[in-house]
């Protein structure tokens, strides 16, 4: 076997056998789409700092509404309202809504200058209306919401008081509001997975947290986020100097978790 055949065979068994056999993700594809992550935040980040960008709040609240966007995508392609393809799953729908997301910031910038969000926000909008319109036909576990974000609601009350009140941890790491919003999109990661597997029956498809919940039950998840993302942050808050940067990190953080947190919630309130 030559290197071409051997490259082609190495990329259909990591790459392209696990989204047609839909077996989960594998630990290449894991640290791959990482990387490519990591690149198109960079490449976001420089781009708006060309056009003078502020990478604050307002900018967190136009991300909030491209992760339900995808993630209702991404539901809906697991329940079958929407085709299967190599561009409604991961990598393929990430680079996808990527560069929507990308192109309604950036085009909105350029036509509307401070007011960008306005333009950025209703072309969120109008496809998630659309879908939230074929979604809200198929529920069948509605109370899946109020497990999951009770839930969330109860920890995420007591993780953000004790960083409030505690004056040890209140002075170590100095979390802002896009620290909290990174908290709470992590936790709707780990309860969604954690009501999934436990109450309805679902299972995890990436390797290291199914590796955890097999030796400790699916409930482990929510302090290991905890741990893991609080730590990230603490880095991130001292070793990051250039603000901007930081709060993309930050914002990356937030849609790293709320993305597969909501298309979960939404499949398991779809009875998927």
């Amino acid at each position: 076997m030559d290197l071409k055949e051997s490259f082609l065979e190495f990329i259909y068994k990591y790459y392209i056998e696990p989204i047609k056999m839909k077996s989960g993700y594998n630990s290449i594809q894991e640290i791959t789409y990482g990387i490519l992550l990591f690149v198109m935040v960079y490449i976001f980040f420089k781009i708006c700092k060309l056009l003078n960008i502020s990478l604050d709040n307002k900018f967190a609240y136009i991300t909030i509404f491209y992760i339900v966007l995808i993630s209702l995508m991404r539901a809906l392609v697991d329940a079958g309202y929407i085709p299967h393809s190599y561009y409604t799953v991961t990598p393929g729908i990430v680079i996808l809504v990527g560069l929507y997301y990308m192109v309604s910031i950036i085009l909105s910038r350029l036509l509307l200058k401070g007011r960008y969000h306005i333009l950025a926000l209703i072309m969120a909008i109008i496809p998630t209306i659309y879908l939230l319109s074929i979604f809200l036909k198929n529920m069948m576990h509605v109370e899946a919401f109020f497990y999951v974000f009770g839930l969330v609601a109860i920890i995420c009350s007591i993780v953000v008081w004790s960083i409030e009140k505690i004056g040890f941890l209140k002075n170590r790491l100095k979390f802002d509001i896009l620290d909290k919003y990174a908290i709470f999109s992590q936790l709707t990661d780990a309860s969604a997975t954690a009501i999934g597997i436990g109450v309805y029956g679902y299972w995890e498809q990436h390797p290291i947290p199914r590796f955890f919940m097999d030796a400790f039950g699916p409930y482990v998840m929510i302090p290991l986020k905890l741990i893991v993302v609080i730590s990230v942050l603490y880095i991130i808050n001292r070793e990051v100097d250039n603000k901007d940067f930081r709060n993309i990190l930050k914002i990356a953080i937030m849609a790293l978790g709320l993305a597969p947190g909501l298309r979960d919630l939404f499949r398991t309130v779809m009875g998927v």
